[in-house]
């Protein structure tokens, strides 16, 4: 029973910590603590953390940040086409552990569909707002693509959408696991 519970500890901290993990040490070697700071001041959430943005609030989010902010949310950006190698790992990791421990029930495309949406959605979404970043920087606001923001806007939201429905996915697996164990005592 101990080393379910370890393995139920593994399963549901993996994905947490290299989340917050690596959202840490992107926010520290991009200095994104100037755009955090900045966006808190004017009222305002980061783009990557809103369900649905527009022309107007990438105006008024981009234009509330100073050169030095602007630049630290492209390096943000750049390190994070990398960081969903890190949550997409730790979320298949740990899927594949919960699917052994169930006697793999199903077939593992299931689970891994999701978790490569998230990751496409989330590589769309950058790749997307480092092009208009880098308009933004030679033109200012007039450079932006209301057409581009929009798929930049419906890849965060499908990225936000996916990686709740693993997160739950998961749960619902660690919750399947605890109900086996018990049920076996």
């Amino acid at each position: 029973m101990g080393k379910i519970i370890a393995d139920i500890f593994l399963l549901l901290a993996l994905p947490l910590v290299s989340f917050v993990g690596g959202a840490w040490i992107m926010a520290e070697m991009s200095n994104h603590q100037l755009v955090t700071r900045r966006l808190l001041e004017t009222g305002q959430k980061p783009l990557n953390q809103r369900l649905g943005y527009g022309l107007a609030e990438v105006q008024r989010c981009w234009g509330a940040l100073n050169k030095d902010a602007i630049l630290a949310e492209r390096r943000f950006l750049e390190l994070d086409l990398v960081f969903p190698f890190v949550y997409g790992g730790a979320f298949v990791t740990s899927l594949l552990i919960a699917w052994a421990l169930l006697s793999r029930p199903f077939n593992p495309l299931w689970f891994m569909a999701p978790v490569v949406i998230t990751i496409l959605a989330d590589w769309v979404e950058n790749l997307t707002q480092l092009n208009q970043i880098k308009r933004y920087l030679i033109s200012g606001e007039t450079g932006l693509d209301a057409n581009w923001i929009r798929v930049a806007s419906v890849a965060t939201t499908v990225k936000w959408l996916f990686s709740s429905v693993i997160t739950i996915f998961l749960l619902t697996l660690a919750g399947l696991i605890i109900a086996r164990v018990f049920k076996s005592v």
